[in-house]
């Protein structure tokens, strides 16, 4: 093989090696990123969580505060009629009830499938996280194939350049190293 060839072969080879060495960092960084961004999903949506429970605490305090203002209001007009002991204010008082615990069920049940989403939102996340592990390392795979490919197709080079080496060093072992010159 002539030199020019030898020399652009393993010029090639070297570039590759370079770009492959190159193309997986890059890809260890984007998974990084990734990473990175996925975290930060999973912050924002334990924020969000904590801003629901928050809510929905407020909304059963204020569903029992009504309640007994409610309570209060029926109490004080059966009181000014005279009806504090009949049937009429433990009928109203028993409908106050239960719609202040039908109003408690709903924030409970809401509440409830905020945490189901919350959680399925988190491990979305996670597996986001996982996602970016994977194709960092699919990236190094991929770039590790690519340089394989490239030495089977540089062998024959990187073959009779090291032949051309052992040839050289056996012709200079029998001379001397530098032929008669030395």
């Amino acid at each position: 093989m002539d030199p020019i060839s030898l020399g652009i072969g393993i010029v090639g080879l070297g570039l590759q090696l370079f770009g492959t060495s190159k193309a997986v960092d890059n890809s260890r960084q984007i998974a990084g990123v990734n990473r990175g961004i996925a975290s930060d999903e999973q912050q924002i949506n334990a924020q969000k969580q904590q801003a629901m429970e928050l809510s929905a605490r407020r909304m059963q305090l204020e569903n029992l505060r009504n309640n007994q203002r409610l309570r209060a209001q029926a109490t004080n007009a059966a009181t000014n009629q005279g009806a504090q002991f009949g049937s009429g204010l433990q009928g109203g008082l028993a409908q106050i009830e239960d719609q202040s615990l039908f109003n408690m069920t709903g924030v409970s049940q809401n509440l409830e499938i905020g945490r189901n989403i919350f959680g399925i939102n988190t491990d979305i996340s996670q597996k986001k996280m996982q996602l970016a592990d994977l194709q960092g390392q699919q990236a190094t795979n991929t770039a590790l194939t690519s340089l394989g490919g490239a030495l089977v197709k540089e062998g024959p080079i990187i073959g009779g350049l090291a032949k051309d080496v052992s040839a050289w060093g056996s012709r200079n072992l029998s001379t001397g190293f530098g032929g008669p010159y030395v």
